[in-house]
C-alpha cells in the first residue's frame, strides 16, 4: 500500500476545506440526493460525499456503509484530491497502490473506486463525490460525465450553505444591531432626528418628543422645516451661506448644506415646541450614504441648551460686575498709592532740612571741642545724621519712582553689572568672588532705571555673600515658556526662607541676616521699576546654598 503524499498546497487547501463550516455537521438532505442519484447512476452500491482532513476522510453523506469517517492514510479520496478530474480504479488488487489496502482485504472489500474532486472556486481540491463497487468494473462515459457534473453541484449547494449560514448570521448580527440602536435612541439624552434628502422626518426619538412636546406619530412624514425650526433664522443663515457660495439657498438647504458637502455643521439655532414657544438648541447635522456613496438622508442630533444659555448670562452678569468691583478697587488703590507717594515725598522733604542743619551744627561742633573722646562721639553723630541723610534720599526717590518718565531704549545689562563688580571689588579688595556675566545680555528700558535695577540686585548679592570664602555672583537671562527673556541675579549666599519670597519685595522688608545694613527700600525699587516696565519680579532660594532673583521686562510697544 502506498500512502498518497500531502498535497503541495495543503495549508491552503485545508483552510478552504474548514471555510464552509461544515465537518461534523448533521446528515442533510439536500447533500443526501447526491449520493442517491450517484449510486443509482453509476449502478454502484456504495456513494460517499468525503471531505478529506488533515488525519481522515469525514463523509457528509454516505451510501452502502454505516462508518462516519476513515483514516486518511488509507483512503482512496487521499489519492483523488491531487488532481482536478475523475479518479478511477478498476481493480484494486491489481493496482499496487491499494492492493494490501485494509479497506481492499478487508470490509468493505472495495474493489471499484470512481471519485469526482470536489473543487473549489480557488482550484482546491478538499473532497470527492465517489462511488465504491465489491467487483472489479468500469464506468461508462456517459456515468462518468453525470458523476463530474453531480460534483459540480455539491460544490454549489456547498457554496449555497455556506452563503445561507452567512446571511442568517448577518441578519442575526443586523437584528442585533437594529435592536441595540433602537435602545441607544431610545435612551438617548439627545434628541435625534433622521429626515430624508427632502426634509421629511423619518424618524423621532423619545429625547425629541421630551424636547419638542411632539409623538413620533404627529411628525413623522412631516417637513421638518415647517414643524421646529425658525423661517426667519433659516431665511438669515440662507443669505449667510448664499454670500458664501456664491449662489441662492433655499431655507433647507442653509440647514443641510453643509453636511451634503461632507462637512458635517454644529450651530446653535432655536426649535418651536408644539406649545410655540422656543427653545434653544444646540443642533449637529450629518449626512447619511447609501451603498453608492450618494447621500440618502440627514440625521439631526439637538440639545437643549437652555441652562446653558442661563449659565452663559449669569456669567456675563458677574463678570461685569466683577470689573466694576475691580475697577473701583484700583481706582481707591491707586488713590492709596498717590496719598504714600506724597506722604513719603513730604516726610523724606520735611526730614531733610532739620538733618542739614544738624550736620551743620556738627561740623562747627567738631572745630570747638578739644578731647579725642568728644571728637569720638561727635564722629558717630556725623555718620549717624549721613545714614539718616542716606534713607531719606531712599525713600525720596522710591516717591518720586512712579512719577519719573519712562524713556525706553537698548541697555546694554552687561556693561552695568561689570562696572558695579568692579566698583565693589575695588571698596572692599580683600573678598574673593567669582562673577560671571552673560555674554551679550540686553534689554530694552530705561537706562537710569535699569541700572538702578542692576546695582540694587548685585549690592543685595554682594551682602549677602559676604561669608562665602568663595563668593558667586552670576548675572545672565533665559527664555521662559511663552517666549519672554526672563534676567537673573544668582548668589552662592546665605539665601533665605521661602515662606518669605512674596515679602521681600515690601517696603522696608530685610532679609534675616542678623545686620541692619541698607535703608529696607532696596527690593522694593527693584519691584517698581519692573512694574514700570511691565514685567515681573520673583525670587528662590534655599537656605545657605544661595537665592536667584528672577525678573522680566514688557517689550517696547512698535512706533
Amino acid at each position: 500500500m502506498k500512502v498518497a503524499p500531502l498535497p503541495s498546497n495543503e495549508a491552503e487547501r485545508l483552510a478552504a476545506l474548514n471555510r464552509y463550516l461544515i465537518l461534523d455537521t448533521a446528515p442533510e438532505a439536500e447533500f443526501d440526493d447526491f449520493t442517491e442519484l450517484a449510486a443509482h447512476i453509476c449502478e454502484a452500491p456504495i456513494a460517499l460525499i468525503s471531505l478529506v482532513d488533515s488525519g481522515r476522510q469525514w463523509f457528509k453523506s454516505r451510501v452502502g456503509i454505516d462508518v462516519p469517517q476513515t483514516p486518511r492514510d488509507i483512503a482512496f479520496c487521499s489519492h483523488a484530491i491531487h488532481g482536478t478530474e475523475l479518479f478511477e480504479v478498476g481493480d484494486a488488487r491489481e493496482d499496487e497502490r491499494f492492493l494490501d489496502n485494509p479497506l481492499v482485504t478487508g470490509g468493505p472489500g472495495i474493489r471499484f473506486y470512481a471519485g469526482t474532486p470536489l473543487v473549489t472556486d480557488q482550484g482546491h481540491s478538499i473532497g470527492t463525490l465517489c462511488v465504491i463497487d465489491t467487483a472489479p468494473r468500469e464506468l461508462a462515459p456517459a456515468q462518468k460525465k453525470a458523476l463530474a457534473a453531480l460534483g459540480r453541484q455539491v460544490m454549489r449547494q456547498m457554496e449555497l450553505r455556506l452563503l445561507v449560514a452567512r446571511e442568517r448570521d448577518l441578519n442575526l448580527t443586523l437584528t442585533r444591531q437594529a435592536r441595540f440602536q433602537k435602545v441607544l435612541l431610545d435612551s438617548a439624552v439627545a434628541a435625534v432626528i433622521s429626515i430624508t434628502g427632502r426634509g421629511l422626518v423619518s424618524s423621532f426619538n423619545p429625547a425629541a418628543e421630551s424636547l419638542l412636546g411632539y409623538s413620533a406619530d404627529e411628525v413623522i412624514d412631516r417637513h421638518a422645516v415647517s414643524v421646529f425650526h425658525v423661517e426667519a433664522e433659516l431665511q438669515s443663515r440662507a443669505q449667510e451661506l448664499g454670500a458664501e457660495l456664491g449662489r441662492e439657498l433655499s431655507p433647507l438647504e442653509s440647514l443641510l448644506v453643509r453636511a451634503r458637502m461632507g462637512t458635517p455643521e454644529t450651530r446653535e439655532w432655536h426649535y418651536r415646541h408644539k406649545n410655540g414657544g422656543l427653545v434653544p438648541v444646540m443642533v449637529s447635522v450629518a449626512a447619511l450614504s447609501d451603498d453608492d456613496g450618494a447621500v440618502s438622508g440627514f440625521v439631526v442630533l439637538a440639545w437643549d441648551i437652555t441652562e446653558r444659555r442661563q449659565a452663559r448670562e449669569r456669567i456675563v452678569r458677574l463678570n461685569a460686575d466683577l470689573e466694576l468691583r475691580v475697577s473701583a478697587r484700583t481706582a481707591d488703590l491707586e488713590r492709596t498709592t498717590d496719598d504714600l507717594q506724597m506722604l513719603s515725598h513730604s516726610l523724606a522733604h520735611d526730614l531733610r532740612q532739620p538733618l542739614i542743619s544738624m550736620s551743620g551744627y556738627t561740623a562747627l561742633l567738631q572745630q570747638e571741642v578739644a578731647s579725642e573722646r568728644g571728637h569720638h562721639y561727635l564722629r558717630r553723630v556725623a555718620a549717624g545724621i549721613a545714614q539718616i541723610n542716606l534713607r531719606s534720599d531712599a525713600l525720596l526717590y522710591f516717591a518720586n519712582l512712579a512719577r519719573l518718565p519712562l524713556k525706553r531704549q537698548a541697555v546694554d545689562l552687561r556693561m552695568i553689572a561689570l562696572a558695579h563688580m568692579q566698583a565693589l571689588q575695588l571698596a572692599a579688595p580683600q573678598r574673593c568672588v567669582r562673577v560671571l556675566v552673560q555674554e551679550d545680555l540686553q534689554a530694552s528700558g530705561d537706562p537710569a532705571l535699569l541700572g538702578e535695577l542692576m546695582r540694587e540686585l548685585l549690592d543685595n548679592a554682594w551682602r549677602f555673600t559676604a561669608s562665602q570664602p568663595m563668593a558667586t555672583l552670576e548675572v545672565g537671562s533665559s527664555t521662559g515658556l511663552n517666549g519672554e527673556s526672563v534676567y537673573h541675579v544668582r548668589d552662592n549666599g546665605t539665601g533665605f526662607d521661602m515662606r518669605y519670597a512674596n515679602s521681600l519685595f515690601d517696603p522696608f522688608q530685610r532679609l534675616a541676616t542678623g545686620d541692619d545694613v541698607g535703608e529696607g527700600i532696596g527690593l522694593a525699587r527693584v519691584k517698581r521699576i519692573v512694574m514700570k516696565h511691565g514685567g515681573r519680579v520673583w525670587a528662590e532660594s534655599i537656605q545657605m546654598q544661595g537665592a536667584s532673583f528672577f525678573f522680566t521686562l514688557a517689550p517696547a510697544e512698535p512706533g
